[in-house]
């Protein structure tokens, strides 16, 4: 019987290379919509004078945001986040926004954008569709 090593080689380079980061789903945080809501409305309504913002970023590609999105959001695809994450640098709280509930691109940039140092962000639970499901609004493609 000839027991070979390269599978257990292989889960081991996969182990250690996947770990390289240090954020996993439990580094998440999700937000639910109403709350995403709160927060964007006293942003609005701030007497303090300046601070930094609560920004909603649309993780979906630019087609899929342009047919709708949750209003005053922002979008950056996934596969751009590292060109356009200088939109980003004034953002107090970043809320990822995806497509649906469990989004496993939203998720990917919310674990991303920690990794890159961005310390307050959350995932909008639902994505648009609980945003929409919750009653807030939204801006579509006329």
């Amino acid at each position: 019987m000839v027991i070979t090593l390269r599978p257990f080689v292989a889960c081991i380079v996969l182990l250690i290379i996947g770990c390289d980061s240090g954020i996993s789903d439990k580094n998440l945080f999700f937000i639910l919509p109403r709350d995403a809501a709160i927060l964007m409305q006293e942003d609005r309504s701030t007497l303090l004078g300046q601070r930094a913002s609560t920004v909603v970023v649309d993780s979906r590609p630019t087609w899929s945001y342009r047919k709708s999105h949750i209003s005053e959001s922002i979008n950056i695809p996934f596969g751009r986040l590292h060109l356009l994450a200088w939109r980003l640098e004034h953002a107090g709280i970043i809320i990822v926004s995806g497509e649906t509930w469990n989004d496993s691109v939203s998720i990917a940039m919310s674990k991303e954008l920690m990794t890159m140092g961005f310390k307050d962000v959350k995932t909008l639970r639902g994505g648009l569709v609980g945003w929409v499901e919750a009653g807030e609004s939204i801006e579509t493609a006329e």
